[in-house]
């Protein structure tokens, strides 16, 4: 195999991929100018990506700081699915009147970081690999999204692939239970869907022993000790979590119920996303494509890291839609999913590259056009981003009467106070229930829409007009529309 700054045969043995002769010797200049290029670009484009308004989920966090006196109560007084707390407590020490960009460092920087991991975990496939690899990190829409979200799913995937690394070096005897452990912990601390990761690590690390065995008492003692430590040193924050769930009860921001045809939203989207595939394509022709490629590969090669992709890619999902879990329209909740599966294409865009004339043309070929994807999936998101809610909170704010209604209280209202807070202003929200009795000047929609009028009839015998102000579209991942009406009547 071919290491960073080392020739060898190309595409090398599959023992040698999974071994420990398969490691990276020395960096020569070469890959480490082309590591620093990638992650540079990496980062400009996570930076445009932080540009911006907070967005609901965003502002969200900094509502759920607010009333607390000490960062420890993070990790015990709140307990709701929102507080990600690595980005909690860089949000409570930054403030809610720091600039979006800062407010979005800590995502960005590890986001960064995500684009190296991934080129050390595809490191012992070849320098070619890792590159390519690195090369998807850094471009993939979703990447860019959630490495420029002042949330935590950046070190989410950051540790997911950290931990795939220290995970293999443990499963070769020459890796550190401690810092394995740690790598566990700090993915919790980024997002509690760090449960995903450990689930698909827990069963992978179990088959390759049992593989390697065959006695399920020595799997059972041999993975024991391999996942003690994390087990340790996640304790403490799940005994927080679960003192303050006893203490406050724990919340969710929202329950969709399980349906097939949100679950192939949710992972067919995310697929879509990360590869740069065109709308044309069904959601369930994206996740059948994508299975397929894993098990294929994994008959194919039988590369040691297959059955992780088998377990990851097709395994987990299966089994979500199996236990029909809600919220699944949502791609980012498959993100650890994703992750693997984007580390699988750079794996055999690695391999092509190392095939010869052809296998070099096809690898390119299917690189650019997954990078031509992406390039129009960040040009959108760059042209709209988040939502633009500061301009509307502006006009509302701005007159002698700054009430308005809206088509969701809670989720507008609390993005609505956010920005006048910025303002130094006040609007006044208005439930439904009481418009016939103090009319709001303003009616605010959570959906961009061309349309210039709203008939609103709140009550029998009581109906107002809205005309068509202003709307703000919102592009991908996250982030709501929003159209204003002023009163007409």
């Amino acid at each position: 195999m071919e290491a960073f700054g080392q020739a060898s045969i190309p595409g090398g043995s599959v023992a040698a991929q999974g071994s420990s002769s398969g490691a990276i010797q020395r960096w020569s200049i070469g890959p480490l100018l082309a590591m620093l290029v990638i992650a540079t670009a990496g980062l400009a484009l996570r930076l445009f990506g932080a540009r911006g308004d907070l967005w609901l989920d965003e502002i969200w966090t900094f509502a759920l700081l607010e009333p607390l006196t000490s960062v420890d109560q993070i990790f015990w007084r709140i307990n709701h699915d929102n507080n990600h707390f690595l980005n909690s407590v860089y949000l409570y020490l930054v403030g809610p009147d720091a600039s979006s960009l800062l407010q979005r460092g800590l995502s960005v920087a590890l986001g960064v970081g995500t684009v190296v991991a991934a080129g050390l975990v595809a490191a012992s496939r070849g320098r070619r690999t890792a590159i390519v690899t690195s090369v998807l990190f850094a471009t993939s829409y979703p990447m860019v999204h959630y490495g420029s979200e002042a949330r935590g799913y950046a070190g989410l995937v950051l540790f997911t692939l950290l931990s795939i690394l220290f995970l293999e070096r443990r499963l070769q005897d020459r890796g550190s239970a401690i810092a394995f452990a740690a790598m566990v912990l700090l993915g919790f601390l980024s997002h509690l869907t760090m449960a995903e990761t450990v689930a698909i690590l827990v069963a992978w690390a179990s088959w390759r022993v049992w593989s390697r065995t065959g006695s399920l008492a020595a799997t059972n003692h041999e993975v024991g000790l391999i996942f003690a430590p994390a087990f340790l040193a996640v304790l403490p924050l799940a005994a927080c979590v679960l003192l303050g769930g006893v203490l406050f009860g724990f919340q969710i921001g929202g329950v969709s119920p399980f349906t097939f045809q949100t679950f192939a939203q949710g992972y067919g989207g995310m697929i879509r996303y990360l590869l740069g595939l065109p709308w044309g394509i069904s959601d369930w022709a994206c996740i059948v494509s994508a299975c397929g490629l894993v098990l294929v590969s994994a008959g194919v090669w039988r590369d040691p890291r297959s059955s992780l992709y088998v377990i990851g890619i097709c395994g987990l999902p299966l089994l979500i839609a199996v236990a029909h879990v809600p919220n699944v329209e949502f791609p980012r909740y498959f993100l650890v999913s994703g992750t693997l599966l984007l580390l699988l294409v750079g794996q055999l865009l690695g391999r092509g590259l190392y095939a010869g004339r052809r296998g070099i043309a096809l690898s390119v070929a299917v690189l650019a056009a997954i990078l031509i994807g992406n390039t129009g999936s960040l040009i959108e998101f760059y042209k709209y981003g988040r939502g633009s809610y500061s301009k509307i909170v502006d006009q509302v704010a701005l007159g002698d009467d700054s009430s308005y209604a809206t088509s969701h209280d809670l989720r507008t209202g609390m993005v609505v106070d956010y920005f006048t807070d910025r303002l130094d202003r006040q609007a006044t929200l208005v439930p439904v229930d009481k418009m016939c009795f103090a009319p709001p000047a303003w009616l605010i929609l959570e959906r961009a829409t061309n349309e210039q009028q709203q008939i609103v009839q709140a009550a029998p015998g009581c109906t107002l007009t809205f005309e068509r102000t202003d709307t703000a579209t919102a592009w991908g991942l996250a982030g709501t529309g929003w159209t204003l009406y002023r009163r007409h009547n």
